[in-house]
């Protein structure tokens, strides 16, 4: 195989292999319902890339493949998760960028919004009506 086409097919596998594991990150940051569920599935992730990297390091086109993998669970987890914690929580404040996951985690609510909507329950209702009287003058 020559230079160029190795390079193009390990781009291709790497961009195709990102799609993928955002779609597999999105799920398992779903899944998660506090911070130490989260990074118990970030440490899964990695271990997982650690595996594929030893069974794959035989073929070196598919390096990218397994980065791309990994590299994209854990953004979809992130993602998924909707809070910032851990270093994530310093780069979102750095980068002024999840203004929703940071104002999550400082108000606290993530992990009660995240167990209602893996029960299916709604979320409670924050609309007074009290003041909704007709005026029968």
């Amino acid at each position: 195989m020559t230079g160029f086409s190795f390079i193009v097919l390990s781009v291709l596998l790497f961009l195709f292999s990102v799609y993928l594991g955002f779609q597999i990150g999105c799920w398992a940051g779903d899944q998660a319902v506090t911070s130490r569920d989260y990074w118990k599935m970030n440490i899964a992730a990695v271990a997982i890339g650690v595996v594929g990297s030893v069974i794959i390091s035989p073929l070196p086109l598919l390096y990218s493949a397994v980065i791309g993998l990994l590299a994209g669970c854990i953004v979809g987890m992130k993602m998924a998760f909707g809070e910032s914690t851990g270093p994530w929580r310093f780069l979102d404040r750095a980068l002024n960028v999840n203004r929703s996951h940071r104002e999550t985690a400082k108000r606290g609510t993530g992990d009660a919004r995240r167990a209602r909507k893996k029960t299916g329950e709604k979320a409670p209702d924050l609309i007074s009506v009290e003041g909704d009287k007709k005026d029968s003058r």
